[in-house]
């Protein structure tokens, strides 16, 4: 079971209005949640990494931060490839 914290849900509900198709897709093949939990896993480290080490502003962060929701994995790209780096987690 993947434990989804309010950044997870922000990224499901972000998905949902801009991406239905997708996330019906992860749906079915039973992904959704696994998925959802990398990218808050991911997003998480980078915006710790972006505002706390770079000292970069949090606003500019979270927007690097949204744009890599975008890559997810398809059936063509692999979910180790998630937003282009990998988990440690």
């Amino acid at each position: 079971m993947y434990e989804r914290n309010r950044l997870g849900q922000m990224i499901l509900e972000h998905w949902q209005k801009h991406r239905p198709q997708m996330v019906e897709e992860l749906q079915t093949a039973n992904q959704l949640d696994q998925t959802i939990y990398e990218v808050q896993e991911t997003t998480g480290d980078l915006l710790y990494e972006l505002v706390s080490v770079q000292k970069m502003d949090y606003q500019a962060a979270w927007e690097i931060a949204m744009r890599k929701w975008a890559l997810l994995p398809s059936p063509a790209r692999p979910q180790s490839s998630l937003a282009g780096t990998p988990t440690s987690r």
